[in-house]
């Protein structure tokens, strides 16, 4: 199993156009490592049958639920295995997919429209994920603010491990908010937004950084 998983990832640095082109034979396309590691055929009935829960138990409410097992604790081991710098960021990435999702996202402005939305914290210094929220809609698990909205919300969820030890999160106009600042101001977190906030949230700020500072 290790193997597979550390086929799958090495797909990620060696981009085809399908599947079967990772053991292509082809002198213009192949790539003999696939080769070496799995048969195609291997491959192919480890994937069709990998399987992390049991469809018995499936609740409604709960579209991870498949997955939830393993992403509860390669999150965990994302937030143990690396102690972050100072600065922190709150955004958006979309992972392509173009199959059958009830929670997929159309967004425009990606360079991959389709695929899900994660909500990513990072450290800044080095690019490092500490945690990722899945968005699925209503049934996104957050820590819900309603003072906050969804957007503070989900950086709030996201900073819940990181407050009160002086790091400062970096988000952009989509989570920059007052209230957001002001509730990170209160756990000793510092703050900095990407230009003004949504007209929805606040009106008549000038089109400079919004920036709370705190002393340690």
């Amino acid at each position: 199993m290790y193997l597979f998983l550390a086929t799958t990832m090495l797909m990620s640095f060696t981009k085809k156009n399908i599947l079967e082109d990772y053991w292509s034979t082809d002198r213009l396309i192949m790539t003999p490592i696939f080769n070496e590691l799995f048969s195609q055929r291997r491959y192919a009935t480890i994937s069709r049958y990998l399987h992390f829960s049991d469809n018995t138990e499936q609740p409604e409410d709960d579209p991870l639920y498949k997955i939830n097992s393993i992403l509860c604790d390669i999150k965990r081991k994302f937030s143990n295995s690396f102690y972050s710098y100072q600065n922190l960021c709150v955004d958006e990435s979309l992972v392509p997919f173009k199959g059958r999702l009830k929670f997929k996202q159309y967004i425009p402005s990606k360079r991959n429209r389709y695929g899900m939305k994660l909500f990513l914290i990072c450290d800044c210094s080095t690019g490092y994920v500490l945690d990722f929220i899945i968005y699925t809609g209503g049934t996104t698990e957050i820590i819900r603010t309603s003072e906050l909205g969804v957007s503070g919300s989900i950086a709030m969820t996201l900073m819940e491990k990181y407050l009160d030890k002086g790091h400062v999160l970096n988000v952009d106009n989509w989570c920059s908010s007052p209230k957001l600042f002001q509730a990170l101001y209160e756990c000793s977190t510092g703050a900095c937004g990407s230009g003004v906030t949504r007209k929805s949230r606040v009106v008549g700020l000038s089109p400079r950084p919004i920036v709370n500072t705190f002393k340690s």
